[in-house]
């Protein structure tokens, strides 16, 4: 059934669960814009390190606990460059084996590559469970196919289609620079290109649905 031809206390409910959808994007894109750009080390050991998170999860497989507890035990310290004797030869030995330069992302030689993830706290909440790079490949193309399937399909009109193809498009380019930039600092722009065509996609798509619900309805 179109949009337009919805009784009234539909339309209020279908143009509350839109601005619902667009809301909950916006605050996605802005903690995942947050978490993005202040990636500066704190000056203390932070109560849950990014390196030490990383090394008892996904790298779990490639350290002993004896090692992490020696990661662990720098970090405490303030992650110093005098105290880096103690895991250097881990770094070198593991690390760097996958995370030279032009290896993975991020790159792990040295000390001046390592302090700042060792003093880089891990997020609570949503953040900290799914972090942005969920964000941008799970919840935000969820919020997007409900938005397009759930009403944009819905509308009537030449510039459906059009805006339908549009952000399927957009929502791709976002997901595959998450999906294959890993995060690399100099591939930031992508990041801010993305979010910014995310907006834009589900202003326009919250813009034409809400007309076609309210614009020349004898009933609104």
């Amino acid at each position: 059934m179109p949009l337009r031809t919805l009784p009234r206390s539909e339309r209020i409910f279908a143009s509350l669960a839109v601005l619902a959808l667009a809301l909950a994007l916006g605050l996605g894109l802005a903690a995942a814009l947050k978490r993005e750009l202040s990636l500066t080390p704190k000056a203390a050991p932070p109560a849950r390190s990014r390196l030490v998170a990383v090394l008892e999860g996904v790298m779990a497989t490639n350290t002993t606990e004896a090692e992490r507890e020696r990661f662990r035990a720098w970090v405490a310290s303030g992650a110093t460059r005098e105290g880096y004797a103690q895991v250097e030869p881990i770094v070198t030995n593991t690390c760097a084996a996958c995370h030279d330069r032009g290896g993975q992302y991020p790159h792990l030689t040295g000390f001046e590559d390592l302090r700042p993830i060792a003093l880089e706290s891990v997020p609570e909440g949503l953040m900290g469970f799914l972090g942005a790079r969920g964000l941008h490949l799970a919840v935000f193309p969820g919020l997007f196919l409900l938005a397009l399937g759930g009403y944009l399909r819905r509308t009537e009109g030449v510039f459906r289609k059009r805006l339908l193809v549009a952000s399927l498009i957009l929502l791709a380019f976002d997901m595959a620079q998450w999906a294959l930039r890993q995060g690399r600092p100099e591939h930031l722009w992508a990041a801010w290109a993305g979010a910014a065509g995310l907006a834009l996609a589900m202003a326009a798509v919250v813009g034409v649905v809400l007309f076609q619900m309210w614009a020349g309805n004898s009933e609104a």
